[in-house]
């Protein structure tokens, strides 16, 4: 058995003749065409459900965010009622009065003063305003000055660079 071009060793058996090959491929065809169909109806269906499961749950989480409405509610109500069981406070009426006199006489007799105005310490803008020019009171003032001076250097230094850019002037031709 030597080898001969173009004739293989193939089963005769599995060599499809053109005839049956055209109506395997009839076949194919055919089947080929029902799932596409099938798969377009069942890709529509899986867009239906996708809906539906959205609205479900839209719905189930709308009916949650109530239930704990109405369970915070009913907590709030379980508490007022707890509170509108106890007793009435005592801050308004005879006894209220008798309270917070005892109170101020309390207080009176620790000897306390409500607020007393004490005078600003030395080295402050209102010490100096009251007229006092010892060292400490100048000294503020001295810094004051300078600090007000830089201020204003500063302030114009800036509107200047800010003119100059407006005008198209660079920082290396002004300087």
């Amino acid at each position: 058995m030597a080898y001969t071009r173009g004739k293989s060793a193939q089963l005769a058996a599995t060599v499809l003749t053109v005839e049956q090959a055209r109506r395997r491929n009839a076949e194919l065809r055919l089947e080929l065409g029902a799932l596409t169909a099938e798969n377009t109806k069942l890709q529509a269906q899986a867009v239906e459900m996708r809906k539906q499961v959205t609205t479900a749950r839209k719905k189930l989480s709308r009916q949650i965010r109530d239930l704990e409405a109405i369970r915070l509610q009913a907590k709030n109500i379980a508490a007022l009622a707890e509170h509108a069981g106890s007793p009435e406070p005592v801050f308004g009426g005879r006894e209220g009065l008798q309270a917070a006199t005892e109170e101020i006489r309390a207080h009176e007799d620790r000897g306390t003063e409500s607020r007393r105005w004490r005078e600003p310490s030395h080295g402050t803008g209102r010490r100096y305003a009251l007229g006092c020019r010892c060292d400490d009171c100048r000294g503020w003032r001295g810094r004051k000055s300078t600090q007000e001076r830089e201020h204003v250097k500063r302030r114009r230094e800036q509107e200047i660079t800010e003119a100059l850019r407006a005008h198209g002037v660079t920082e290396e031709v002004a300087a």
